[in-house]
Protein backbone atom coordinates (compact mmCIF):
# COMPACT_ATOMS: atom_id res chain seq x y z
CA UNK A 1 0.00 0.00 0.00
CA UNK A 2 2.76 2.44 0.97
CA UNK A 3 4.59 1.60 -2.26
CA UNK A 4 1.45 2.54 -4.24
CA UNK A 5 1.17 5.83 -2.31
CA UNK A 6 4.80 6.63 -3.07
CA UNK A 7 4.20 5.93 -6.75
CA UNK A 8 1.20 8.28 -6.74
CA UNK A 9 3.28 11.02 -5.09
CA UNK A 10 6.05 10.50 -7.66
CA UNK A 11 3.52 10.71 -10.49
CA UNK A 12 2.03 13.93 -9.07
CA UNK A 13 5.49 15.48 -8.79
CA UNK A 14 6.31 14.36 -12.33
CA UNK A 15 3.04 15.88 -13.61
CA UNK A 16 3.90 19.19 -11.91
CA UNK A 17 7.32 19.33 -13.50
CA UNK A 18 6.08 18.33 -16.94
CA UNK A 19 3.04 20.63 -16.92
CA UNK A 20 3.64 23.87 -18.82
CA UNK A 21 1.63 27.02 -18.00
CA UNK A 22 1.54 30.13 -20.19
CA UNK A 23 0.66 33.42 -18.45
CA UNK A 24 -0.55 36.29 -20.64
CA UNK A 25 -0.91 39.84 -19.27
CA UNK A 26 0.24 43.26 -20.49
CA UNK A 27 0.77 44.45 -16.90
CA UNK A 28 4.38 43.47 -16.18
CA UNK A 29 3.92 43.58 -12.42
CA UNK A 30 0.89 41.25 -12.50
CA UNK A 31 2.67 38.99 -14.98
CA UNK A 32 5.71 38.59 -12.74
CA UNK A 33 3.58 38.12 -9.62
CA UNK A 34 1.56 35.27 -11.18
CA UNK A 35 4.72 33.67 -12.55
CA UNK A 36 6.38 33.91 -9.12
CA UNK A 37 3.54 31.99 -7.46
CA UNK A 38 3.38 29.36 -10.21
CA UNK A 39 7.11 28.69 -10.00
CA UNK A 40 6.85 28.47 -6.21
CA UNK A 41 4.08 25.89 -6.63
CA UNK A 42 6.37 23.83 -8.86
CA UNK A 43 5.05 24.63 -12.33
CA UNK A 44 7.09 25.28 -15.47
CA UNK A 45 5.94 28.66 -16.83
CA UNK A 46 6.39 31.01 -19.75
CA UNK A 47 4.96 34.50 -20.24
CA UNK A 48 3.65 36.78 -22.97
CA UNK A 49 2.62 40.45 -22.84
CA UNK A 50 0.10 40.29 -25.72
CA UNK A 51 -2.11 37.89 -27.64
CA UNK A 52 0.11 37.63 -30.71
CA UNK A 53 3.18 36.67 -28.69
CA UNK A 54 1.06 34.19 -26.74
CA UNK A 55 -0.11 32.56 -29.98
CA UNK A 56 3.48 32.29 -31.23
CA UNK A 57 4.40 30.44 -28.01
CA UNK A 58 1.41 28.11 -28.35
CA UNK A 59 2.46 27.22 -31.90
CA UNK A 60 6.08 26.60 -30.89
CA UNK A 61 5.69 24.86 -27.51
CA UNK A 62 3.49 22.29 -25.81
CA UNK A 63 1.35 24.22 -23.32
CA UNK A 64 -1.08 22.60 -20.90
CA UNK A 65 -2.72 25.61 -19.20
CA UNK A 66 -3.17 29.23 -20.29
CA UNK A 67 -3.86 31.93 -17.67
CA UNK A 68 -4.85 35.00 -19.67
CA UNK A 69 -6.04 38.52 -18.89
CA UNK A 70 -9.24 39.52 -20.67
CA UNK A 71 -7.88 42.80 -22.08
CA UNK A 72 -4.49 42.43 -23.77
CA UNK A 73 -3.03 44.04 -26.93
CA UNK A 74 -3.02 42.45 -30.36
CA UNK A 75 -5.59 39.78 -29.62
CA UNK A 76 -7.69 39.92 -26.47
CA UNK A 77 -8.21 36.97 -24.14
CA UNK A 78 -11.56 36.01 -25.67
CA UNK A 79 -10.12 36.01 -29.22
CA UNK A 80 -7.13 33.97 -28.09
CA UNK A 81 -9.40 31.44 -26.40
CA UNK A 82 -11.59 31.09 -29.49
CA UNK A 83 -8.52 30.63 -31.69
CA UNK A 84 -7.20 27.88 -29.41
CA UNK A 85 -10.54 26.07 -29.48
CA UNK A 86 -10.73 26.25 -33.28
CA UNK A 87 -7.21 24.81 -33.68
CA UNK A 88 -6.39 21.12 -33.56
CA UNK A 89 -3.63 20.95 -30.95
CA UNK A 90 -2.17 17.58 -29.99
CA UNK A 91 -3.25 18.06 -26.38
CA UNK A 92 -6.15 19.76 -24.61
CA UNK A 93 -5.26 23.28 -23.40
CA UNK A 94 -7.02 24.33 -20.20
CA UNK A 95 -7.89 28.03 -20.37
CA UNK A 96 -8.35 30.31 -17.33
CA UNK A 97 -9.41 33.87 -18.10
CA UNK A 98 -8.81 36.78 -15.69
CA UNK A 99 -10.85 39.96 -15.60
CA UNK A 100 -11.22 43.00 -13.38
CA UNK A 101 -14.96 43.03 -14.04
CA UNK A 102 -16.62 40.22 -12.13
CA UNK A 103 -19.95 40.52 -13.93
CA UNK A 104 -22.18 37.55 -14.74
CA UNK A 105 -22.33 38.49 -18.42
CA UNK A 106 -18.53 38.52 -18.58
CA UNK A 107 -18.31 35.11 -16.96
CA UNK A 108 -20.88 33.73 -19.41
CA UNK A 109 -19.14 35.32 -22.40
CA UNK A 110 -15.79 33.87 -21.36
CA UNK A 111 -17.20 30.37 -20.86
CA UNK A 112 -19.10 30.53 -24.17
CA UNK A 113 -15.84 31.43 -25.91
CA UNK A 114 -14.35 28.17 -24.64
CA UNK A 115 -12.71 29.21 -21.38
CA UNK A 116 -12.70 26.51 -18.71
CA UNK A 117 -12.56 28.79 -15.67
CA UNK A 118 -12.74 32.44 -14.62
CA UNK A 119 -10.75 34.36 -11.98
CA UNK A 120 -11.50 37.95 -11.04
CA UNK A 121 -9.08 40.74 -10.11
CA UNK A 122 -7.61 41.48 -7.65
CA UNK A 123 -6.33 37.92 -7.78
CA UNK A 124 -6.74 35.75 -4.69
CA UNK A 125 -3.79 33.41 -5.13
CA UNK A 126 -5.33 30.69 -2.97
CA UNK A 127 -8.26 30.64 -5.39
CA UNK A 128 -5.90 30.73 -8.39
CA UNK A 129 -3.97 27.77 -6.96
CA UNK A 130 -7.20 25.81 -6.61
CA UNK A 131 -8.27 26.73 -10.18
CA UNK A 132 -4.89 25.63 -11.55
CA UNK A 133 -5.25 22.38 -9.58
CA UNK A 134 -8.56 21.72 -11.32
CA UNK A 135 -6.89 22.38 -14.65
CA UNK A 136 -4.07 20.04 -13.71
CA UNK A 137 -6.53 17.21 -13.01
CA UNK A 138 -8.39 17.83 -16.28
CA UNK A 139 -5.16 17.89 -18.27
CA UNK A 140 -3.97 14.69 -16.58
CA UNK A 141 -7.29 12.92 -17.27
CA UNK A 142 -7.20 14.05 -20.90
CA UNK A 143 -3.62 12.84 -21.24
CA UNK A 144 -4.53 9.44 -19.76
CA UNK A 145 -7.55 9.20 -22.06
CA UNK A 146 -5.42 10.05 -25.10
CA UNK A 147 -2.76 7.50 -24.15
CA UNK A 148 -5.40 4.79 -23.68
CA UNK A 149 -6.90 5.65 -27.05
CA UNK A 150 -3.48 5.54 -28.73
CA UNK A 151 -2.79 2.12 -27.19
CA UNK A 152 -6.17 0.87 -28.33
CA UNK A 153 -5.62 2.29 -31.83
CA UNK A 154 -2.19 0.66 -31.98
CA UNK A 155 -3.69 -2.69 -30.92
CA UNK A 156 -6.46 -2.25 -33.49
CA UNK A 157 -4.11 -1.72 -36.43
CA UNK A 158 -1.60 -4.35 -35.28
CA UNK A 159 -4.37 -6.95 -35.02
CA UNK A 160 -5.87 -6.00 -38.38
CA UNK A 161 -2.44 -6.16 -39.99
CA UNK A 162 -1.76 -9.57 -38.47
CA UNK A 163 -5.00 -11.04 -39.81
CA UNK A 164 -4.37 -9.43 -43.21
CA UNK A 165 -0.93 -11.03 -43.41
CA UNK A 166 -2.41 -14.37 -42.38
CA UNK A 167 -4.88 -14.21 -45.28
CA UNK A 168 -2.07 -13.29 -47.68
CA UNK A 169 -0.02 -16.30 -46.54
CA UNK A 170 -3.02 -18.63 -46.80
CA UNK A 171 -3.91 -17.55 -50.32
CA UNK A 172 -2.22 -14.75 -52.27
CA UNK A 173 -5.26 -14.04 -54.43
CA UNK A 174 -7.52 -13.89 -51.38
CA UNK A 175 -5.10 -11.51 -49.67
CA UNK A 176 -4.91 -9.29 -52.74
CA UNK A 177 -8.70 -9.16 -52.99
CA UNK A 178 -8.91 -8.25 -49.29
CA UNK A 179 -6.45 -5.36 -49.62
CA UNK A 180 -8.23 -3.94 -52.66
CA UNK A 181 -11.65 -4.22 -51.01
CA UNK A 182 -10.29 -2.40 -47.95
CA UNK A 183 -9.08 0.46 -50.17
CA UNK A 184 -12.30 0.57 -52.20
CA UNK A 185 -14.47 0.42 -49.06
CA UNK A 186 -12.67 3.39 -47.56
CA UNK A 187 -12.92 5.39 -50.81
CA UNK A 188 -16.66 4.69 -51.12
CA UNK A 189 -17.30 5.42 -47.43
CA UNK A 190 -15.69 8.85 -47.82
CA UNK A 191 -18.23 9.64 -50.54
CA UNK A 192 -21.27 8.66 -48.49
CA UNK A 193 -22.91 11.58 -46.64
CA UNK A 194 -24.06 9.40 -43.72
CA UNK A 195 -20.67 7.86 -42.97
CA UNK A 196 -18.73 9.69 -40.24
CA UNK A 197 -14.97 10.07 -40.02
CA UNK A 198 -14.94 7.75 -37.00
CA UNK A 199 -16.43 5.00 -39.22
CA UNK A 200 -13.52 5.04 -41.68
CA UNK A 201 -11.17 2.68 -39.77
CA UNK A 202 -14.10 0.34 -39.09
CA UNK A 203 -15.17 0.03 -42.71
CA UNK A 204 -11.55 -0.27 -43.88
CA UNK A 205 -10.91 -3.07 -41.37
CA UNK A 206 -14.14 -4.83 -42.36
CA UNK A 207 -13.09 -4.58 -46.00
CA UNK A 208 -9.71 -6.13 -45.24
CA UNK A 209 -11.19 -8.95 -43.12
CA UNK A 210 -14.52 -9.54 -44.87
CA UNK A 211 -13.37 -12.91 -46.27
CA UNK A 212 -11.35 -14.08 -43.28
CA UNK A 213 -13.90 -16.87 -42.83
CA UNK A 214 -12.43 -18.36 -46.01
CA UNK A 215 -9.39 -19.47 -44.03
CA UNK A 216 -9.57 -23.23 -43.77
CA UNK A 217 -11.85 -23.72 -46.79
CA UNK A 218 -10.50 -26.24 -49.33
CA UNK A 219 -8.40 -24.59 -52.03
CA UNK A 220 -10.63 -26.03 -54.77
CA UNK A 221 -13.56 -24.02 -53.41
CA UNK A 222 -11.52 -20.81 -53.42
CA UNK A 223 -10.60 -21.45 -57.06
CA UNK A 224 -14.21 -21.86 -58.20
CA UNK A 225 -16.80 -19.29 -59.20
CA UNK A 226 -19.94 -19.34 -57.06
CA UNK A 227 -21.99 -20.53 -60.04
CA UNK A 228 -19.70 -23.58 -60.32
CA UNK A 229 -20.21 -24.72 -56.71
CA UNK A 230 -22.54 -27.59 -55.95
CA UNK A 231 -24.10 -29.09 -52.81
CA UNK A 232 -21.72 -29.18 -49.84
CA UNK A 233 -19.30 -26.83 -51.63
CA UNK A 234 -21.95 -24.15 -51.76
CA UNK A 235 -22.88 -24.70 -48.11
CA UNK A 236 -19.24 -24.45 -47.07
CA UNK A 237 -18.79 -21.26 -49.07
CA UNK A 238 -21.95 -19.68 -47.63
CA UNK A 239 -20.72 -20.40 -44.11
CA UNK A 240 -17.70 -18.08 -44.44
CA UNK A 241 -19.43 -14.86 -43.24
CA UNK A 242 -20.48 -16.59 -40.01
CA UNK A 243 -17.07 -18.24 -39.65
CA UNK A 244 -15.45 -14.85 -40.14
CA UNK A 245 -17.64 -13.28 -37.47
CA UNK A 246 -16.74 -16.06 -35.03
CA UNK A 247 -13.02 -15.57 -35.64
CA UNK A 248 -13.15 -11.81 -35.01
CA UNK A 249 -15.94 -11.41 -32.45
CA UNK A 250 -13.96 -12.57 -29.36
CA UNK A 251 -11.70 -9.52 -29.81
CA UNK A 252 -13.61 -6.83 -27.90
CA UNK A 253 -12.53 -3.82 -29.98
CA UNK A 254 -13.36 -5.64 -33.26
CA UNK A 255 -16.93 -6.67 -32.44
CA UNK A 256 -18.42 -4.02 -34.73
CA UNK A 257 -16.14 -5.21 -37.52
CA UNK A 258 -17.31 -8.78 -36.84
CA UNK A 259 -20.97 -7.81 -37.37
CA UNK A 260 -20.10 -6.22 -40.72
CA UNK A 261 -18.20 -9.34 -41.80
CA UNK A 262 -21.31 -11.42 -41.08
CA UNK A 263 -23.50 -9.14 -43.22
CA UNK A 264 -21.26 -8.56 -46.26
CA UNK A 265 -23.11 -11.13 -48.43
CA UNK A 266 -26.61 -9.86 -47.66
CA UNK A 267 -28.46 -8.44 -50.68
CA UNK A 268 -30.80 -5.50 -51.07
CA UNK A 269 -33.58 -7.82 -52.27
CA UNK A 270 -33.25 -10.09 -49.23
CA UNK A 271 -31.84 -13.07 -51.16
CA UNK A 272 -28.37 -12.93 -49.66
CA UNK A 273 -26.92 -14.93 -46.80
CA UNK A 274 -26.58 -15.86 -43.96
CA UNK A 275 -29.59 -14.01 -42.48
CA UNK A 276 -31.64 -12.96 -45.51
CA UNK A 277 -31.56 -9.28 -44.53
CA UNK A 278 -33.09 -6.79 -46.98
CA UNK A 279 -32.93 -3.07 -47.69
CA UNK A 280 -32.09 -0.93 -44.68
CA UNK A 281 -31.89 -4.01 -42.45
CA UNK A 282 -28.37 -4.41 -43.82
CA UNK A 283 -25.89 -2.19 -41.93
CA UNK A 284 -24.74 0.69 -44.11
CA UNK A 285 -21.04 -0.11 -43.69
CA UNK A 286 -21.71 -3.74 -44.62
CA UNK A 287 -23.44 -2.52 -47.80
CA UNK A 288 -20.32 -0.53 -48.61
CA UNK A 289 -18.01 -3.51 -48.09
CA UNK A 290 -20.31 -5.67 -50.24
CA UNK A 291 -20.28 -3.04 -53.00
CA UNK A 292 -16.48 -2.80 -52.87
CA UNK A 293 -16.14 -6.60 -53.03
CA UNK A 294 -18.50 -6.85 -56.01
CA UNK A 295 -16.63 -4.08 -57.81
CA UNK A 296 -13.26 -5.79 -57.30
CA UNK A 297 -14.65 -9.14 -58.45
CA UNK A 298 -16.03 -7.55 -61.62
CA UNK A 299 -12.67 -5.96 -62.43
CA UNK A 300 -10.30 -8.70 -61.23
CA UNK A 301 -12.12 -12.02 -61.60
CA UNK A 302 -14.67 -11.29 -64.32
CA UNK A 303 -12.18 -9.06 -66.21
CA UNK A 304 -14.91 -6.51 -67.00
CA UNK A 305 -13.42 -3.33 -68.47
CA UNK A 306 -13.93 -0.08 -66.57
CA UNK A 307 -15.90 1.21 -69.56
CA UNK A 308 -18.35 -1.74 -69.29
CA UNK A 309 -18.66 -1.63 -65.48
CA UNK A 310 -21.62 0.82 -65.50
CA UNK A 311 -23.78 -1.56 -67.54
CA UNK A 312 -23.06 -4.44 -65.16
CA UNK A 313 -23.73 -2.31 -62.10
CA UNK A 314 -27.07 -1.11 -63.48
CA UNK A 315 -28.16 -4.75 -63.65
CA UNK A 316 -27.64 -5.01 -59.86
CA UNK A 317 -29.43 -1.76 -58.98
CA UNK A 318 -32.32 -2.43 -56.61
CA UNK A 319 -31.58 -6.14 -56.80
CA UNK A 320 -28.22 -7.13 -55.34
CA UNK A 321 -27.26 -3.59 -54.32
CA UNK A 322 -29.20 -0.58 -53.07
CA UNK A 323 -29.74 2.06 -55.78
CA UNK A 324 -27.77 4.64 -53.79
CA UNK A 325 -24.85 2.21 -53.47
CA UNK A 326 -24.80 1.63 -57.22
CA UNK A 327 -24.73 5.39 -57.78
CA UNK A 328 -21.71 5.66 -55.48
CA UNK A 329 -19.95 2.85 -57.36
CA UNK A 330 -20.68 4.53 -60.69
CA UNK A 331 -19.14 7.77 -59.44
CA UNK A 332 -16.14 5.84 -58.08
CA UNK A 333 -15.71 4.02 -61.40
CA UNK A 334 -15.83 7.32 -63.27
CA UNK A 335 -12.98 8.58 -61.12
CA UNK A 336 -11.01 5.41 -61.93
CA UNK A 337 -11.59 5.99 -65.65
CA UNK A 338 -10.43 9.58 -65.39
CA UNK A 339 -7.35 8.57 -63.40
CA UNK A 340 -6.52 5.94 -66.01
CA UNK A 341 -6.87 8.58 -68.71
CA UNK A 342 -4.42 10.79 -66.85
CA UNK A 343 -1.94 7.91 -66.68
CA UNK A 344 -2.08 7.81 -70.48
CA UNK A 345 -1.26 11.51 -70.70
CA UNK A 346 2.10 13.22 -70.77
CA UNK A 347 2.73 16.75 -69.62
CA UNK A 348 5.15 18.26 -72.16
CA UNK A 349 6.70 21.69 -72.38
CA UNK A 350 5.99 23.69 -75.51
CA UNK A 351 9.61 23.18 -76.64
CA UNK A 352 9.08 19.40 -76.54
CA UNK A 353 6.01 19.43 -78.79
CA UNK A 354 6.28 17.78 -82.21
CA UNK A 355 4.00 17.61 -85.22
CA UNK A 356 1.53 14.73 -85.13
CA UNK A 357 1.07 14.71 -81.36
CA UNK A 358 -2.53 14.73 -80.10
CA UNK A 359 -3.85 17.02 -77.37
CA UNK A 360 -5.35 15.03 -74.46
CA UNK A 361 -6.81 18.11 -72.76
CA UNK A 362 -7.90 21.47 -74.11
CA UNK A 363 -5.41 24.31 -73.95
CA UNK A 364 -7.10 27.18 -72.15
CA UNK A 365 -6.32 30.80 -71.51
CA UNK A 366 -5.78 31.71 -67.89
CA UNK A 367 -9.28 33.17 -68.05
CA UNK A 368 -10.62 29.67 -68.86
CA UNK A 369 -11.43 30.26 -72.55
CA UNK A 370 -10.41 27.42 -74.89
CA UNK A 371 -7.60 28.22 -77.31
CA UNK A 372 -7.10 24.73 -78.71
CA UNK A 373 -9.59 21.92 -77.99
CA UNK A 374 -8.73 18.37 -76.88
CA UNK A 375 -8.16 15.84 -79.70
CA UNK A 376 -6.46 18.52 -81.82
CA UNK A 377 -3.50 17.20 -83.79
CA UNK A 378 -0.42 19.34 -83.25
CA UNK A 379 1.01 21.11 -86.31
CA UNK A 380 4.06 23.33 -86.76
CA UNK A 381 1.72 26.32 -86.95
CA UNK A 382 -0.05 25.20 -83.75
CA UNK A 383 3.26 24.92 -81.88
CA UNK A 384 4.28 28.42 -82.96
CA UNK A 385 0.87 29.76 -81.97
CA UNK A 386 1.08 28.22 -78.49
CA UNK A 387 4.58 29.60 -77.94
CA UNK A 388 3.41 33.09 -78.89
CA UNK A 389 0.53 32.85 -76.40
CA UNK A 390 2.98 31.71 -73.71
CA UNK A 391 5.32 34.64 -74.40
CA UNK A 392 2.54 37.11 -73.66
CA UNK A 393 1.57 35.11 -70.53
CA UNK A 394 -1.83 33.97 -71.81
CA UNK A 395 -1.08 30.27 -71.23
CA UNK A 396 1.43 28.22 -69.23
CA UNK A 397 4.43 26.39 -70.65
CA UNK A 398 3.00 22.83 -70.51
CA UNK A 399 0.24 20.97 -72.34
CA UNK A 400 -1.24 17.48 -71.97
CA UNK A 401 -0.54 15.03 -74.80
CA UNK A 402 -1.78 11.47 -75.38
CA UNK A 403 1.14 9.17 -74.67
CA UNK A 404 0.41 6.92 -77.68
CA UNK A 405 0.77 9.90 -80.03
CA UNK A 406 4.36 10.52 -78.93
CA UNK A 407 6.70 8.89 -81.44
CA UNK A 408 10.15 7.72 -80.45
Amino acid sequence: MFADMNKQDEKLESDLKSMKILVVDDDQMVLELIQHHLVRWGFDTSTAANGLDAWAILEAQSVDVVICDWIIPGMDGIELCRKIRSTDFERYIYFIIISGQNLNQNVVKGLEAGADDYVSKPIDFDILRARVGIGQRIVRLEKDRRERYERMESNFYQTISMFGQLMEIFDEDLGGHARRVANFSLAIAKRHPLVMDSDYPIVEAAGLLHDIGMLGLPSEILAKKRTEMRGDEQKLYQSHPVQGEQIIKPIAFLQRVASLIRAHHEQFNGRGFPDGLAGDEIPLLAQIVAAASIYDNLVTKAKVSFEDIPERLQQMKGYQLAPAMVDLLLAFNLDVLQQNDKKQHLELTLDDLREGMLLAQSVRKKSGAILMPAQTEITAYGIEKLKNYHQVDIIGNKVSIYQYSVKD
